[in-house]
């Protein structure tokens, strides 16, 4: 998506990298969203958005994004938090829970490691972005 979109990070921030949206904001709205809702618990989702603008303004103030960066980060990130529930619940009903359950790690442990392989592959080639 940020290559996509392609927008710049603010002048002087340490990448070269696009910087919308923000990848801190998006996945910190989507574990605050999603376990917000998992969880019912008002004192739960106020603590858990508290730590998601806290992860998102740190990016800012940092001057790795700007606000807009952090406030399309945080609404996607926060879509698919609720998204990811809707669908779990939906597949709920359908599916065995063995099977959904190794369905849904099998995703998370590939995806993870494809993400850390691209990572350390960019870190280790000397591109940092």
């Amino acid at each position: 998506l940020k290559r996509a979109i392609n927008q710049a990070r603010p002048a002087g921030a340490p990448f070269t990298d696009p910087g919308m949206p923000s990848s801190h904001a998006l996945v910190a709205s989507f574990a605050a969203a999603a376990w917000a809702s998992h969880l019912r618990s008002a004192g739960a989702t106020a603590v858990l958005a508290a730590a998601a603008a806290a992860t998102s303004l740190l990016r800012v103030v940092t001057g790795y994004h700007t606000w807009a960066q952090i406030l399309v980060g945080g609404v996607l990130g926060s879509a698919a938090g609720g998204g990811w529930l809707a669908l779990g619940g939906w597949l709920r009903g359908r599916l065995p829970a063995r099977l959904l359950a190794v369905a849904v790690w099998s995703a998370y442990a590939g995806g993870s490691a494809l993400f850390i392989g691209v990572k350390m592959a960019r870190w280790v080639g000397g591109d940092l972005d």
